[in-house]
């Protein structure tokens, strides 16, 4: 770890530490304030060190030096000048005294001096190199990794351009910009092979970019490197969490915290866990810690909104999540936690924005695709599901669900053998979703393929059994395969289900019935099809039949009879109105109208 005495000076009873921050040197925050080259205990005798959040987000325009300088309220006489250029001599001046205030710890002042150095000299490297420091130091990840890739373009050494690229790595790591953390992370790597920030940073945008077996590989390499540093057993639990293993992800949390208890992240890493359990009131717990260390955490706040959420709590969620998108409006996981909390609230709009600006800023963010594959489902967009579903694809060729709900898109498009092809790809993926099954099983039958889809249809039920639905598509595959009896079976379960709907199923539960001489049960379900689809056809032309097969032979002889005579010249000719053509029945219902007896 390299020291850098030229810009940090400490005083007397103070620990010393560098102005080059490290994952291991990551201190907590002392009444708000984060005392660059002091101690937690030095921190009331430097409060000349503006609050960070309030200064230094201020002066990251590196051009609007005036009005940095009067917000700074500095008092130097050398800043009690016009806008005028500097001249290399007066720029000198600012240099040496920004080097001097580094010196005696005043942060704020030393970057106001080196930001109008470089209004004037924006080629000078040093001084951008040096306010790269300040802003790593006051953790302030967006601006430092801004100013560490500026500073790398007008510096030519190795040991500048090694440091720039890692002080780049670990803010856009920080900073939760993933892509750009894996692109300088690597040539990090290499220039800084043995640095464990770099190997951290690294493998935290791996894993959030979904390479999770690379992921896995740099954080042990970030453990072999420190086997003690908090950070490295903590990267090695996102790498696990991200992978899907709760277990092992929580144990390095622990862990992580058993070495240092004041490791924010792993804090807020043990709290996305017990949320993944559904221990919510420990998720608030260990979020909270996280936020007490580190206030600016939008991971924490997002999960603490999520667990919040699930506690009935929806007040501090909303407020917990828009302190989230507040902090780091660019955060992926924040809008994400955002975006799963109004779905859960059913508010699909909000929850369709936030998902959106979720992958957008994560293309890697597979579980937001998901989310909206099942959103835009709902609300039938399937244009639009079909444009997510690709971009799912890109990034996880091998996603079942974004296959799935490809197939739905084709389907809707009446593309019907991309959604047949779809659904097999999805089925083939994840033998055990069975809605794949399922979809591709409808669709076989749909196109006369009743054998293939029978099976489909069978695997489907067998995952999801007493599935209305499948049930229903399940039975009338069945009795297409003339396999009366299973299906009467598949569909009295599907009808039978609470809160039944399905004018499909009633219409084919009677025609089983029916075929079955079950003339009275088969009248009353067609009768359902019929209330919940009106110009139901198949529904008019079974209910004649039915009304037929209980008018004995010889008559009609009683007024029952004529109430079923008259239903039946009534249905038979709303089911050819409404497209099914049986002259058998029309011959019959003619007859019966005339008021001529059955034979």
């Amino acid at each position: 770890m390299r020291w850098h005495p030229h810009v940090s000076r400490v005083r007397p009873r103070c620990k010393p530490q560098s102005i080059h921050w490290s994952h291991s040197r990551l201190k907590p925050r002392t009444a708000g304030y984060r005392m660059l080259g002091t101690s937690a205990r030095c921190a009331e005798s430097h409060r000349v060190c503006l609050c960070r959040r309030n200064v230094m987000r201020i002066f990251g325009a590196f051009k609007a030096a005036t009005l940095i300088i009067l917000i700074l309220g500095l008092a130097m006489p050398i800043l009690a000048q016009d806008d005028k250029p500097l001249s290399k001599r007066e720029a000198r001046r600012y240099i040496q005294a920004g080097d001097k205030a580094l010196k005696e710890d005043k942060l704020a002042e030393a970057g106001g001096l080196f930001l109008r150095v470089l209004t004037d000299f924006p080629d000078d490297g040093d001084s951008r190199l040096k306010l790269a420091r300040i802003y790593r130091g006051l953790e302030e990840w967006r601006n430092a990794a801004t100013a560490y890739a500026l500073a790398a373009e007008h510096l030519d050494g190795d040991k500048e351009q090694a440091e720039c690229y890692e002080g780049m790595t670990i803010g856009y790591s920080r900073s939760a910009d993933y892509a750009k953390a894996v692109e300088v992370g690597r040539k990090a790597m290499e220039m800084n092979p043995d640095s464990v920030d770099v190997a951290i940073g690294l493998a935290m945008g791996l894993a959030k970019t979904g390479q999770l077996d690379e992921a896995a590989e740099i954080a042990a390499k970030a453990l072999e490197l420190a086997p003690d540093n908090a950070f490295a057993h903590n990267m090695l639990g996102e790498a696990a969490l991200a992978n899907g293993n709760r277990g092992e992800a929580k144990a390095s949390f622990q862990k992580a915290l058993e070495l240092d208890p004041n490791t924010a992240e792993a804090h807020a890493g043990l709290a996305e866990v017990l949320f993944a359990e559904e221990d919510f009131a420990g998720a608030v717990e260990s979020a909270s810690t996280a936020l007490t260390l580190n206030d600016e955490l939008t991971r924490a706040y997002g999960i603490r909104g999520k667990a919040n959420n699930s506690l009935g709590n929806s007040t501090l969620a909303q407020s917990d999540l828009a302190m989230a998108i507040t902090v780091n409006p660019n955060d992926p996981d924040a809008n994400l936690a955002y975006a799963q909390v109004y779905h859960s609230q059913e508010n699909l709009g909000m929850a369709t924005t936030y998902y959106e600006k979720a992958v957008q800023l994560n293309p890697n963010l597979l579980v937001a695709y998901s989310a909206l594959g099942e959103i835009y489902v709902g609300q039938q967009k399937f244009p639009q599901l079909g444009q997510v579903m690709q971009q799912l694809i890109a990034a996880d060729p091998d996603n079942a669900e974004g296959h799935l709900y490809l197939g739905v898109s084709h389907e809707a498009a009446k593309n019907t053998a991309d959604a047949l092809a779809e659904f097999s790809k999805a089925a083939e993926l994840d033998d055990n979703l069975a809605e794949a099954h399922y979809r591709k099983g409808r669709l076989l039958r749909t196109q006369k393929q009743t054998a293939e889809g029978l099976v489909a249809l069978q695997k489907a039920e067998s995952l999801d059994s007493g599935n209305a639905d499948y049930l229903t598509e399940l039975g009338i595959a069945h009795y297409e395969s003339q396999q009366l009896q299973p299906a009467i079976e598949a569909l009295e379960k599907a009808v039978m289900s609470p809160e039944y709907s399905n004018a499909l199923g009633w219409a084919y539960y009677g025609v089983t019935l029916k075929d079955s001489q079950r003339y009275t049960e088969a009248a009353e379900n067609f009768q359902k099809a019929i209330e919940a689809f009106p110009n139901y056809g198949l529904a008019h032309w079974g209910l004649a039949w039915s009304a037929f097969g209980q008018i004995s032979a010889g008559c009609p002889c009683t007024p029952e009879d004529d109430a079923l005579v008259a239903l039946i010249v009534d249905h038979s000719a709303k089911a050819t109105e409404y497209g099914v053509n049986d002259p058998g029945l029309q011959e019959r219902s003619d007859i019966l109208g005339r008021g001529e007896k059955i034979k």
